[in-house]
């Protein structure tokens, strides 16, 4: 089975990562009847968690245990109503600790290496460090998404440095599928001028911006709050349809 591995992947929090990922899952497991696998590589767990996912239920088995070789792959997999996942783990900020060893970069890679899904999907800590470099070697593509915010323009600039050591030392096929705006707003003067500046740093990095733009809605965090996907509890809400137009723009480049 030809998988794609794509990484949702920015260094700065409050940027939809885990919703993205979720969301995505979603969409692809239901309306495309794909098998998604989501993988939450973030020590908070957040994806995990709003995909109606208990920790203490997979205190045993989940991706830090997959990584230091106590747990095996399909130990690790728990199913979610549209998609499976690889919990997270409180554990995993010692990640660069633990795992401090020659090859570590490719222990993610190596460790889903065998995975029969059309899609995994990874979700990624907030910061640079050793579970940003496993993502982002065991990946094919990528996925950035971005807060209409200087701060995360800052954070992207740091992302695309990142992105180039990976792909000379670790993962020279990693691909850049384009950075998705988020918590977006046309109304307002400052998301145009972002949306501009965003323009040129794509352009500058040989990507796009994705025409598709993620709209804030509060019916994200009900679902969440609720650990209920958001394809069954806000099935017509501004952000599905959104991600519904993101999947369409994104499907013809992938495998």
């Amino acid at each position: 089975m030809n998988t794609e591995i794509i990484s949702v992947n920015i260094q700065k929090g409050g940027c939809a990562k885990s919703s993205t990922v979720q969301i995505l899952g979603e969409i692809l497991g239901k309306l495309y009847n794909k098998k998604v696998l989501c993988i939450d590589t973030d020590p908070q767990c957040n994806l995990t968690t709003i995909s109606g996912i208990e920790l203490e239920d997979c205190a045993e088995h989940n991706l830090y245990t997959l990584l230091n070789g106590n747990s095996t792959l399909e130990e690790c997999i728990v199913k979610a109503t549209y998609y499976d996942v690889i919990p997270g783990s409180v554990w995993l900020s010692n990640a660069d600790i633990a795992f401090n060893k020659i090859g570590k970069e490719q222990m993610l890679k190596e460790a889903i290496e065998g995975a029969e899904y059309d899609y995994i999907l990874i979700d990624t800590p907030p910061a640079l460090g050793l579970l940003n470099i496993m993502s982002l070697t065991a990946s094919t593509k990528l996925l950035i998404p971005t807060e209409c915010s200087y701060l995360s323009m800052v954070g992207l600039e740091q992302l695309f440095q990142t992105i180039e050591s990976v792909k000379k030392y670790t993962n020279p096929n990693l691909e850049l599928l384009g950075i998705l705006m988020v918590k977006y707003s046309a109304r307002t003067n400052l998301n145009a001028a972002i949306y501009d500046a965003l323009n040129k740093m794509a352009a500058e990095a040989n990507t796009m911006v994705f025409e598709a733009k993620i709209r804030e809605t509060v019916k994200v965090r009900e679902a969440q709050s609720q650990m209920q996907p958001l394809i069954e509890w806000a099935p017509s809400c501004s952000a599905m349809e959104d991600y519904k137009a993101l999947v369409k723009e994104i499907l013809p480049t992938l495998k």
